[in-house]
């Protein structure tokens, strides 16, 4: 040990900055300096994530002076347990008769073999085991073990048969946290289990003194190597006698194996072996501590090192220890090379099938076959013994998890587009973010149920010391697996954490372990699919079939004459199908595990309700009910929209085939292109057809346009699904501006008489667009000319030449006429490829709008957020259902530097990895002239055209507050257990910081029915309902939203005095918030002097009164603005006053 500590002392950083000669400056590159540089170049994406990686493993390892503090503590601990007192018990199995009445010890199970006399003593050797001495030891929870051997007299031969060893090392975990409790460097002492097993308690101590602040020391007693024939503890042995286990002398012995009892006590056996086999790994290898710090790292990101059957760094470093023995990983290699290479191997191996093993001839007769460990364990790495399996708790979807994460790490080392530093090392990847679905267990009391429901797992719950939740897991893995199918492409369990108690309370039973919660990765090719098909009828196959699935299973006939099993799930609208995994498992689990569906909190369609207007939120008659045994984990689960956008789209289809048809019109049309959000399905609420007839009371006709009525409610929202037309050049295209503008009127009543007389639509023709009525929806039509844009943009430069420059009319309509129709298309095909994209940028947008940000944060920027989301996921999967969507928006919204850097989101992967450089060097030079949100784009590198206005820096600040407030809430709902949860809560906006509210009149909001808790309304007509049948002959009312406008005027008249801030989906109140500055007393001016008054108690002789904001004016201004919508003006402070 001395050698590496020196090896790795031998090198310290100059106390000050070394003065170097000119011949020293310029001197050529020594061969370090040149491998160095080579293998930047070879290995490393850049400079820079090398030289992340070291600070990273700077910040992480301990140092010098902290190693020297922990070493001297533990020196005082080792004499402290080598000099503990010994004590004598007469009577063992009578533990008040020599334990104190506030001490219990950790034992689970009562039937004990250890009877009679027995000598407690100080520990035959104490020795430092795991991280700590190979300084791969992580900050900042630094646990350290020490081995305490258990002496001669507390041993016997034959304790590895029924338990006794297990007892014994339970009660000399008592007899130390005994004498432990009064020592003055203990603070604290408790139990622990040693990687989730019940068989393997542990003393934890958490030590005095400030240097021990975030130290725990765990006590593990252990044998020494030689205690028993390892032959005798193979995984095939057995050493638990079911007559004495079952306390019944009639009970047959069948001598079964007991793999897990075994391997535990080989574990014991063997810690101090397996210390030798890292450290002879970690001699003349500086690159293993490096190595084994960036995999500890990259596992604790992931939560996968710690709990029961973790991936633990122990695991890691003996991964790596294998791979140096297959010259896999050679000692010359960097801590990055062995990191990349170790997470490569995991990627390309699976240890469910084909174990691997660190003894050096495993092939030899005298020790079990890796065959023989797959038969009794799930994963199977075997240690330099070979008797010994290193993952004998992990269980399958443990390991297929950190498999999948090895697999998507290999991806972005070798992605030059991916920042994979961040992705690797600096991103938590929670479980609630990582998978599409989650669902809780939480009654694990059912498991005991369970056990009997499955077949021949008696002897395995023996095995296990009666611990029926880690015996049961693997089958109800394996169930949910087979039911699921093709479904998911990842089936997890998270991790439970090692259980701590007090020594004062009994050990925690199985179900007392907390909530058990599953993640699924949806494959979105199957997960939706109603139709479950099975094998032809009367085969062996079919019998299983409904042997599997109970009585869901019937007969059908398919279209190629096959009679088939089958099974079908409910599903008439996508937020149904969305939740028939949920139905799987919940079949599943009551038919074959005796899990009540009560009992099991589906995390899936929550945020349902979110995307349903209060009108159409009653769910859809279906042809096929809901069996009554099958229960429904959503009830009311209605359409959220999805069937909408496919009947509006399929107008819009319509719509374009009519327009494209039309004879006679005097130009080609080059393209149709719409701009409207429902045409890329990310319109919150899609538009469903009109019902003139249920309007008409509302409104007055004029000729054959309805208009709204004066003292009547505001008639149902129809919004105007926006088109984009192109004409093709013609030279009779005039030049000048204006003339264009009265040619492209022309065109508008020319298309709207073509399209009343050859399709008989309703249209009608302004000099901006035309609107025609289409299936029930109003398409408004506006005709572009390439060159208009152009033309906005020529200016005259001081020489006289005409120069093209932009300005905000060319740009606006560059963004209208050619960005926003490119936009439209490209994310229409990402909703194509990713069907959960439409309701994740809906939940956003509607999370932005609940907020009262509809007005400050423009809708194309929050679709390319979460686009974005879609298209660089890393470090997760793409996600695959709404929520999941929302959630990694609300994380991206915190988590991104807006400040430092730019977003970049590549679009059908356009760019490559010089754009990549070539914008964020153009963000750093021109930061302070750019957006404070950049979002740049293939079509719009360098402008983020999208985010040129808004938001600005303090709407931007006030975003990323609530995202942050508002992912903890939802996080934290999503992970427990009430059914009741609230899930609209993050929705509800606080207004308490707000300085004045504007109450407005329900009955005048015209989209009433979209509010997050819903107010009755008339609603209008969805997509799946029954079509009108008596045609339309009127025009409705379209995109007349009083409120809107009247926010228009108030922003118009004092948006410099003050914010206003409302939701646009049925908010019934507009809040307004004083801007600071426009409050501070200026000079009188007369262009300025708008709704200002002199400033009260000034000091009299000043040459100009100073003006401030007359700020009752204003408040009597905004009943007036908006009289008869506004009810009332809340005044909620005084700030003004100042």
């Amino acid at each position: 040990m001395a050698k590496m500590a020196s090896a790795e002392s031998a090198w310290t950083p100059p106390l000050k900055k070394a003065k170097l000669s000119k011949g020293q400056l310029y001197k050529p590159p020594t061969n370090e300096e040149l491998n160095s540089l080579k293998e930047t170049e070879n290995l490393y994406q850049s400079n820079l994530f090398r030289l992340q990686m070291g600070e990273l493993i700077g910040e992480i390892q301990l140092k010098e002076k902290r190693k020297k503090l922990i070493t001297k503590t533990l020196q005082e601990l080792n004499n402290i347990l080598t000099s503990l007192p010994s004590q004598e018990v007469a009577e063992i199995s009578d533990l008040r008769s020599w334990l104190p009445k506030d001490l219990q010890t950790p034992i689970t199970w009562e039937r004990t073999q250890v009877k009679g006399r027995m000598s407690f003593q100080k520990p035959a050797s104490v020795k430092v085991v795991g991280s700590f001495l190979l300084d791969t030891l992580t900050r900042p929870d630094l646990n350290i073990d020490l081995a305490l051997e258990m002496p001669q007299s507390c041993r016997q031969p034959k304790d590895y048969l029924n338990f006794r060893y297990h007892h014994k090392r339970a009660l000399y975990c008592a007899y130390l946290a005994n004498q432990l409790r009064g020592q003055a460097l203990v603070e604290e002492v408790s139990y622990c289990w040693k990687d989730g097993d019940q068989m393997r308690p542990i003393v934890l101590l958490k030590l005095a003194g400030k240097s021990s602040g975030n130290i725990h020391v765990k006590l593990h007693p252990c044998l020494p190597d030689d205690s028993f024939k390892m032959s005798r503890l193979f995984p095939t042995k057995s050493n638990i006698r079911k007559q004495w286990y079952s306390g019944d002398e009639d009970t047959e012995e069948t001598f079964p194996a007991n793999p897990a009892y075994n391997n535990a006590i080989l574990a014991d056996m063997y810690m101090e072996k397996h210390l030798h086999c890292l450290y002879n790994t970690a001699l003349d290898f500086p690159g293993f501590k490096d190595g084994i710090l960036l995999l500890k790292v990259w596992l604790h990101q992931r939560q996968l090192d710690k709990g029961g059957g973790a991936f633990s760094g122990f695991i890691a470093s003996m991964l790596v220890a294998y791979l140096v023995s297959k010259r896999t990983v050679n000692k010359l290699m960097s801590g990055y090379q062995v990191f990349r290479n170790t997470v490569q191997f995991i990627a390309h191996s699976d240890w469910t099938t084909k174990g691997i093993s660190l003894n050096a001839d495993p092939a030899t007769e005298e020790l079990p076959s890796i065959a023989d460990f797959h038969q009794c364990f799930d994963v199977v790495f075997l240690d330099p013994s070979g008797s010994l399996n290193l993952c004998a708790n992990m269980n399958k979807a443990t390991f297929k998890q950190v498999h999948h994460e090895a697999k998507l790490a290999e991806r972005y080392l070798n992605t030059k587009a991916i920042n994979s530093f961040d992705c690797l090392f600096m991103m938590e990847v929670p479980f609630v973010r990582t998978f599409d679905h989650l669902f809780h267990l939480k009654d694990l009391s059912q498991f005991k149920t369970s056990c009997r429901c499955f077949k021949e797992l008696d002897d395995a719950l023996m095995d296990r010391g009666e611990n029926y939740v880690t015996t049961c897991l693997p089958k109800l893995l394996a169930l949910l697996q087979r039911g699921l199918g093709s479904r998911v492409d990842l089936v997890a369990v998270k991790l439970q954490p090692d259980q701590q108690w007090s020594t004062s309370s009994p050990p925690p039973k199985p179900e007392d372990s907390g909530p058990l919660t599953f993640g699924l990765l949806l494959n979105m090719e199957y997960a939706n699919s109603v139709l479950e098909r099975g094998p032809e009828a009367n085969t062996p196959e079919a019998e299983e079939f409904q042997k599997f699935w109970g009585k869901l299973s019937e007969l059908r006939r398919f279209q190629d004459g096959s009679i088939c099993e089958a099974v079908v799930w409910p599903g008439q609208t996508m937020a149904e199908k969305r939740l028939i995994c949920c139905h799987v498992i919940k079949h599943l689990l009551s038919t074959h595990a005796g899990i009540s569906p009560d009992t099991l909190i589906y995390i899936g369609g929550q945020l349902n309700p979110i995307l349903q207007q209060s009108a159409t939120s009653k769910p859809h008659a279906t042809t096929q009910s809901t069996p009554k045994d099958r229960q429904d984990p959503h009830p009311g689960v209605g359409s959220t929209g999805e069937e909408d956008n496919v009947a509006l789209i399929q107008s819009y289809n319509d719509f374009t085939k009519d327009l494209r048809s039309l004879k006679d019109f005097p130009l080609v049309m080059t393209s149709i292109q719409g701009i409207s959000p429902a045409l890329r399905y990310t319109e919150v609420f899609p538009a469903g057809p009109v019902n003139v007839k249920r309007t008409s009371p509302l409104t007055r006709v004029n000729g054959y346009v309805q208009v709204p009525v004066f003292n009547q409610p505001c008639p149902e929202w129809v919004p105007a699904i926006k088109v984009i037309c192109h004409l093709e050049g013609s030279g009779k295209w005039p030049d000048g501006l204006e003339a264009i503008q009265r040619i492209k009127a022309a065109f508008h009543i020319r298309l709207a008489e073509m399209l009343h007389k050859q399709h008989e639509l309703v249209t009608s023709a302004t000099p901006k667009y035309l609107d025609a009525l289409k299936g029930g929806y109003v398409f408004r039509v506006e005709v572009a000319h390439r060159r208009e844009v152009g033309l906005l943009k020529e200016t005259i430069a001081p020489d006289g030449m005409k120069i093209l420059r932009d300005n905000p009319q060319s740009v606006e309509l560059e963004k209208r006429t050619v960005m926003l129709p490119r936009l439209t298309s490209t994310l229409h095909g990402i909703h194509q490829q990713h069907p959960a994209f439409s309701g994740a940028v809906r939940l956003a947008k509607r999370w932005v709008c609940a907020h009262l940000l509809s007005n400050h944060i423009p809708e194309e920027c929050i679709d390319l957020l979460v686009a974005y989301l879609f298209i660089q996921p890393a470090p997760y999967t793409v996600p695959c259902s709404p929520s999941v969507g929302l959630v990694r928006f609300l994380h991206l919204l915190v988590r991104q530097d807006w400040k430092e850097s730019p977003l970049i989101i590549n679009l059908n992967g356009e760019m490559k990895g010089s754009d990549y450089e070539e914008i964020r060097q153009h963000f750093i030079e021109h930061r302070s002239e750019l957006p404070d949100v950049f979002l740049s784009t293939p079509t719009d590198r360098l402008n983020s055209v999208w985010t040129q206005k808004q938001p600005t820096a303090q709407i931007l600040q006030r975003l990323l507050v609530l995202a942050k407030e508002s992912l903890k809430l939802l996080m934290s709902q999503m992970m427990v257990t009430d059914a009741t949860a609230d899930f609209k809560q993050i929705f509800r906006p606080p207004i308490d910081l707000y300085d004045v509210v504007i109450h407005l009149r329900p009955k005048l909001v015209p989209r009433r029915g979209e509010s997050i808790d819903g107010m009755k309304t008339q609603g209008q007509k969805s997509a799946t309902e029954k079509k009108v049948t008596q045609e339309v002959k009127q025009l409705p009312v379209v995109d007349f939203d009083p409120v809107t406008l009247y926010l228009q005027e108030l922003e118009i008249a004092y948006g410099d005095t003050a914010l206003f801030f409302y939701d646009h989906h049925g908010g019934d109140y507009i809040t307004v918030l004083w801007n600071p500055t426009a409050f501070k007393p200026q000079a009188f001016k007369v262009l300025q002097a708008k709704a200002k008054m002199p400033q009260q108690g000034a000091a009299s002789g000043t040459k100009e009164p100073l003006m401030v904001p007359n700020v009752e004016a204003i408040i009597e201004d905004f009943q007036t603005l908006g009289q008869g919508l506004v009810q009332s003006v809340e005044v909620r402070t005084e700030k003004w006053v100042i």
